[in-house]
């Protein structure tokens, strides 16, 4: 009697060109999920894809080039995920508007690396292209603020969150990486951060022109 062929157990690979770009992006994202960023290599990707490596790298030439898509992905996201301004001073906004920065990063460890840790979130170019930037910069313009100082309000704040949480994202235990944003330590902002934003919007207080800084000291004796 002849012997029974063997058992393939492997599954069959995906037919060459029935993956593409956005394919390979949303299951590298899946894959970080349990995976640190920093470890995933394309031949692992490829695997968990079901496909061959050379698929992979036929879109994205190296595992840099990955992540640069990933990253645009994370703050497609992001910006999309952030609340308009409510009316309030430019200082509540200011407060609102980078509390609200962080706690969406600090809930999302994934997209915190990819951000914070790989392009220290947006440059200037895509700042004027982000719409609620582009609110808090209209809003810091009507309390008086010079358009320079306006953004130097932002990108003070910016750098200082991102660097919180870059020193957060580093000191947390690898198995935050796979836990639900409710689980996840420290995702709300800690009182050392609001002490950190409360110090900045006080020397940015100094910084406003003579008029402007005594109308908001007159509205705070109010």
């Amino acid at each position: 009697m002849p012997a029974a062929a063997p058992v393939n157990s492997k599954r069959p690979r995906r037919a060459r060109g029935s993956i593409n770009p956005s394919d390979i992006v949303a299951g590298a994202f899946e894959y970080c999920r349990t995976t640190p960023v920093d470890e995933m290599t394309m031949p692992q990707l490829a695997a968990s894809l079901n496909v061959g490596v050379t698929s992979i790298y036929w879109y994205f030439k190296s595992k840099r080039e990955l992540l640069d898509a990933m990253t645009d992905e994370a703050l497609s996201s992001f910006y999309d995920s952030m609340p308009p301004l409510r009316g309030q001073d430019w200082e509540g906004m200011l407060r609102e508007f980078f509390v609200n920065f962080y706690t969406l990063l600090a809930a999302d460890p994934l997209k915190c690396d990819l951000i914070v840790r790989r392009i220290g979130g947006p440059d200037d170019g895509e700042m004027r292209t982000w719409g609620r930037a582009e609110e808090l910069l209209a809003a810091l313009a009507d309390a008086g603020f010079p358009p320079s100082l306006a953004r130097h309000a932002f990108f003070t704040l910016s750098i200082y969150t991102q660097g919180f949480l870059l020193v957060e994202r580093t000191g947390r235990a690898a198995t935050a990486i796979s836990a639900p944003a409710a689980d996840i330590p420290g995702h709300a902002p800690p009182d050392d951060f609001e002490f950190g934003i409360s110090n900045i919007i006080a020397g940015l207080r100094i910084l406003l022109p003579t008029s402007q800084a005594a109308s908001q000291e007159r509205t705070d004796a109010a």
